[in-house]
């Protein structure tokens, strides 16, 4: 049974619960970043693998060095080549960043706590037993679990994950999406407009936008403002034989006499989750589900797609954003209409400057934006320093 007129945190749990779902497949250390994790990565080493020297310096027994005699040198142990055989009693090794400790030294002496003679060094402070030493296994052990399974990989995390031996990480697939822009005023941006036509920004913005979240844009279309062509769109969208995980849609989804996109949908068995939701911008949002593909239905209005597809598209393509953050707006702000509103707003030191622009018309209200913020239904009146749940635009 469908939905009508849904809350915005209604709305939330519902794309929530309609999440696309992909098989998992095996992807290379350079393709991770952004890519959700299908199953946990755990430690093929014991972190560091073996006990090495953290400075440049010198090998060598702590009681040894504590009289500040000079003691003799037998060999070198370099990162990559250490040092065959043991330390001998009362001597010390010259030793590089990284390089395996030889057995019988507790401790580094630092290149520059020491006089180097050539084939002697003369210590010239005392050193704690342990002293600049990297035990191995001290960062970790084999086996443990590194990165949980659902965590999304992010850049930095990738030479963790080549540190601990791993060459390919499970991952989720990435989600396909396909876009269609309806709207016999739209047009490209290598024309001049005409009467009552449009720029196209639904179809680059959401499409950028998808990509972003994610996911693999299949194709991004346009399609007239006519029923029969509608259908065939659709059709060939959601029957494609690499098919989308995620149709969205822009444009012809409220009551107009031109808006053909539900009665499209119905007829292609498209099944309704909700039609509506109480917010502003986006209250014509539409919600829908064929099998295991999932079809969002977005606004026409280039800030309401924006905003629409940020809040509840993400979250279709796997992303859990959390909306509990809290800050404060740097003015006040009244509402005009009973509906949640989210406001696009700039942050300026530590609070949140909604933008002059907030029309679902205005996308100058969109350039510059740094955050969405939520001002709930029932309040008439947000004062200045009040906090509010917040989401940054990513």
């Amino acid at each position: 049974m469908s939905l009508r007129d849904v809350t915005f945190d209604e709305a939330l749990e519902l794309v929530r619960s309609h999440a696309v779902r992909t098989e998992a497949e095996a992807v290379d250390l350079d393709d991770l970043p952004g890519r959700r994790l299908a199953q946990e990565i755990r430690s093929r080493i014991d972190v560091p693998a073996f006990t090495n020297s953290a400075m440049d310096g010198f090998a060598l027994r702590a009681a040894d060095a504590a009289a500040g005699a000079p003691l003799p040198l037998a060999g070198e142990s370099r990162a990559g080549a250490p040092l065959a055989g043991g330390l001998p009693p009362g001597a010390a090794v010259r030793i590089s960043t990284g390089a395996i400790i030889p057995d019988g030294a507790d401790a580094v002496l630092r290149r520059e706590d020491a006089e180097d003679l050539g084939d002697r060094v003369r210590p010239r402070v005392a050193v704690e037993p342990g002293a600049h030493v990297r035990h191995r296994g001290e960062g970790g052990r084999r086996g443990d679990v590194l990165l949980q399974s659902g965590h999304r990989v992010r850049a930095h995390e990738v030479a963790a994950i080549a540190a601990v031996g791993t060459a390919r990480a499970l991952c989720d697939r990435r989600p396909r999406v396909v876009v269609l822009a309806s709207g016999d005023e739209v047009i490209g941006p290598d024309r001049p407009l005409g009467p009552g036509q449009v720029y196209d920004a639904n179809r680059p913005g959401v499409a950028a936008q998808a990509r972003a979240a994610g996911a693999d844009v299949l194709a991004a279309g346009l399609v007239p403002d006519h029923r029969a062509a509608t259908v065939a769109a659709i059709a060939a969208a959601l029957d494609a034989p690499v098919a989308p995980d995620l149709l969205v849609t822009t444009g012809g989804v409220s009551v107009g006499d031109h808006d053909h996109l539900r009665p499209a949908f119905a007829e292609l068995g498209v099944r309704e989750v909700f039609f509506g939701a109480q917010i502003r911008p986006g209250h014509p949002l539409w919600l829908g589900r064929r099998g295991e593909q999932v079809v969002l239905g977005l606004p026409g209005n280039p800030v309401s797609a924006t905003v629409c597809f940020h809040a509840f598209a993400r979250p279709l393509l796997g992303h859990d954003d959390a909306w509990d953050r809290r800050m404060p707006l740097a003015v006040t702000h009244r509402s005009k209409i009973p509906r949640t509103e989210l406001l696009r707003c700039a942050e300026r030191d530590g609070a949140l400057v909604p933008m002059a622009h907030q029309g679902s018309h205005e996308v100058s209200g969109l350039a510059g934006a740094t955050h969405l913020a939520v001002v709930p239904a029932e309040a008439e009146v947000v004062d200045a320093g009040e906090t509010v749940r917040s989401l940054r635009l990513t």
